[in-house]
């Protein structure tokens, strides 16, 4: 008999044991039950969270400030420009503000902008408003001498010879 009562645990190690399982059950309970709509808004913070996990639904873009290179979006322009063959009226079929113009002279259209674009990257090309294929040819750009605030541009077919033609617009200021 001697040797099983020194073969039984003592009363401290049962109830480590028992602690023991009850963290054990503890912990596997709360690693199902919790989830990502238990827990309570701005609890936890950035740095806790597990890199690459969260989306756009999760984050308030409200609350984000402007992204230092995202700036160059806010001086961008752009025209649509509607100029038939032969009829020497060019119209501005849409552009990105109001107050944007359009005219043609001296074999250019000055595309007039509210801004000043003198110092901006400008580029143009052969295209149209609508959904037909514009013919062959390219559009060059200038800044105008006479207007800071004014693109010329020429269009030619694809031989180099001045052409009305349609086409689209776009600046883009620092």
């Amino acid at each position: 008999m001697s040797k099983l009562r020194n073969r039984r645990p003592s009363p401290a190690m049962v109830v480590a044991l028992a602690a023991l399982i009850v963290a054990l059950a503890g912990t596997a309970y709360a690693a199902q039950t919790i989830n990502g709509g238990a827990i309570k808004k701005q609890t936890i913070g950035g740095g806790k969270l597990k890199k690459k996990t969260l989306t756009g639904f999760q984050i308030n873009t409200n609350k984000l400030g402007v992204v230092p290179t995202a700036k160059r979006a806010t001086h961008t322009y752009w025209a649509v420009v509607n100029n038939p063959t032969g009829a020497g009226n060019a119209t501005l079929a849409r552009a990105s503000d109001a107050g944007v113009t359009a005219a043609e002279g001296g074999g250019a259209v000055a595309v007039t902008f509210p801004v000043n674009v003198s110092g901006c990257a400008n580029v143009a090309g052969r295209n149209n408003a609508g959904t037909t294929v514009p013919g062959a040819g390219y559009a060059q750009t200038n800044s105008s001498a006479a207007n800071a605030n004014a693109v010329e541009v020429r269009t030619r077919d694809d031989k180099g010879a001045e052409v009305d033609a349609d086409f689209h617009l776009i600046v883009v200021c620092p």
